[in-house]
């Protein structure tokens, strides 16, 4: 239970803390929204964690060797997931705009991603049973409001735009967003199968934060 709470409480943080790279993202204007997330992408899930895997464990591949296989390939696939999640942003963007885009596609991952771990092991209970499963509860029940607060914002943009801007669709938009949001929940689906590694790190020493 203990380690629910916190993938759930790392999966709130994350969400929350997720929409702030896009601003300098935003202020990119020449160059593509692949490209830029290319680049983008490169440094912060490929370059980094590498990185900073080889600098916290003593032994980097024996590490990952003592893990098994298919521990490796499940985290892996849920990282896919999360990748393809990601990858549909750029239609999101395209066409709900991106304060709206990422309302939506952000409110849909951190409902799913809390909801569904629990649920999985068995633990549904908890969250109606514990204070801090209420506390989640609450914070989902103010993801669902806000979700349906900024589609009804969309829809008033798309009455006020009709004609103006060609690419903007709120009915395609918030559809993309939705599955964008479900496939991006596989960061917190990761996390949460990854619990094994995590608790091995921490038997090497490895600081917890």
């Amino acid at each position: 239970m203990t380690s629910v709470v916190a993938g759930i409480g790392w999966h709130i943080v994350g969400a929350s803390m997720a929409a702030s790279f896009y601003a300098p993202i935003d202020r990119v204007k020449n160059w593509s929204w692949e490209t830029t997330w290319a680049l983008a992408g490169l440094f912060s899930w490929i370059l980094l964690p590498i990185g900073v895997s080889l600098y916290l464990l003593p032994d980097f591949h024996g590490f990952y060797a003592s893990m098994g296989s298919s521990l490796l390939i499940r985290v892996a696939l849920f990282g896919a997931m999360w990748g393809v999640g990601n990858v549909s942003y750029g239609l999101t963007m395209r066409h709900l705009g991106m304060s709206l885009g990422i309302g939506v596609a952000i409110g849909v991952t951190l409902i799913v991603g809390t909801l569904v771990p629990p649920l999985v092991h068995g633990q549904a209970a908890m969250l109606f049973s514990t204070r801090s499963g209420l506390t989640t509860m609450a914070g989902v029940l103010v993801a669902l409001i806000g979700v349906a607060v900024v589609s009804w914002a969309g829809h008033q943009k798309e009455v006020q735009l009709k004609g103006h801007l060609e690419e903007f669709n709120v009915g395609l938009g918030l559809l993309l967003a939705i599955l964008c949001g479900i496939f991006s929940s596989g960061m917190s689906f990761a996390i949460d199968a990854a619990k094994p590694m995590e608790t091995a790190a921490l038997q090497l020493g490895v600081n917890q934060l």
